[in-house]
């Protein structure tokens, strides 16, 4: 069996997948600035960093190729991880992921999100703005603790320097199966996002909507993952 490895996206760790875990074996990780790895967090942190940070990750296990699902910002990640390092990624799952362009984000929106490292009510607002499910009370603490320990350079560097590069030109020859996860009512990368700046650079990847989530798939409905992942596990 093609082993599996689960990252997590801005902000959080690898307990956004503490719903997902049990009804899935998987390697998960926390990417550098985040987790137990906000240690490794530093000033202008790129996509090609953590991409880095992942590949070495995953050559030190050495079990590869692997699936690899990856939310929000770990989406975009996991896409410089396949480009640079074909040999390492068998398949792709992109859950809400972020786009390989620029992500559509106005100025004040950077700033709120830039300002809410630390702060308990500005993350407590932050989480619920970009949810629609209710969350247990017990995974909305965890995501709370997890952006007042995250390094403060990873988490600004996010909004500041890696949701504004543009990977797309290293994507071209990207040649694997790609599964797009992604919520009809996410607030905080739209659908027309999804289909315009991921769905239509890779016309292989087949296309998976639902309804009634947030941004937090993996939390809000996990059962969505945890089926779409034992299909593709399940798959001859």
């Amino acid at each position: 069996m093609t082993p599996l490895v689960l990252v997590h996206g801005f902000g959080t760790s690898r307990h956004i997948w503490r719903r997902v875990l049990g009804e899935v074996e998987a390697l998960v990780v926390d990417l550098p600035g985040f987790g137990d790895a906000a240690y490794a967090g530093r000033a202008g942190q790129t996509v090609e960093d953590m991409a880095q940070a992942l590949t070495d990750m995953l050559r030190e296990v050495g079990e590869g190729p692997y699936r690899v699902a990856a939310h929000s910002m770990g989406g975009k990640v996991a896409l410089l991880l396949a480009a640079r390092n074909p040999e390492l990624v068998s398949e792709l799952f992109l859950i809400a992921p972020s786009p390989p362009t620029p992500e559509p984000m106005d100025p004040e929106g950077r700033a709120k999100l830039r300002a809410a490292h630390g702060n308990r009510d500005a993350l407590n607002a932050q989480y619920h703005g970009v949810t629609v499910q209710p969350i247990p009370e017990q995974d909305f603490a965890q995501l709370v603790q997890d952006g007042l320990r995250a390094s403060h350079d990873a988490w600004t560097a996010w909004p500041d320097v890696g949701s504004r590069e543009d990977i797309s030109g290293e994507l071209d020859g990207l040649n694997l199966p790609i599964t797009v996860l992604f919520s009809e009512d996410d607030p905080a990368i739209s659908p027309d996002t999804i289909r315009s700046e991921v769905l239509a650079r890779f016309p292989q990847a087949k296309a998976v909507a639902i309804h009634g989530s947030g941004h937090l798939i993996p939390l809000e409905q996990p059962e969505a993952v945890i089926s779409l992942l034992q299909a593709e596990e399940e798959r001859p």
